[in-house]
């Protein structure tokens, strides 16, 4: 398993729509909380709730087309 994925769209942040109240905050990250649960997250809420990146633990999400 690779440390990114290639996405058509990226989703909206998990955290921020369900727990801080905003639906517009686009995701950079797939990753597993420290809390367990996996949630798609911005870089902000993957810096403070995300456990890393590669097998087991997430992936950065990248736009089709849009490179690194």
């Amino acid at each position: 398993m690779s440390d990114r994925v290639e996405v058509a769209a990226l989703p909206m942040c998990d955290v921020h729509t369900y727990l801080k109240g905003k639906d517009d905050v686009p995701a950079a990250y797939d990753g597993k909380t420290t809390s367990g649960p996996w949630a798609n997250m911005c870089q902000e809420c993957f810096d403070e709730l995300g456990v890393g990146l590669g097998t087991g633990l997430g992936q950065r999400l990248v736009v089709r087309g849009e490179g690194a």
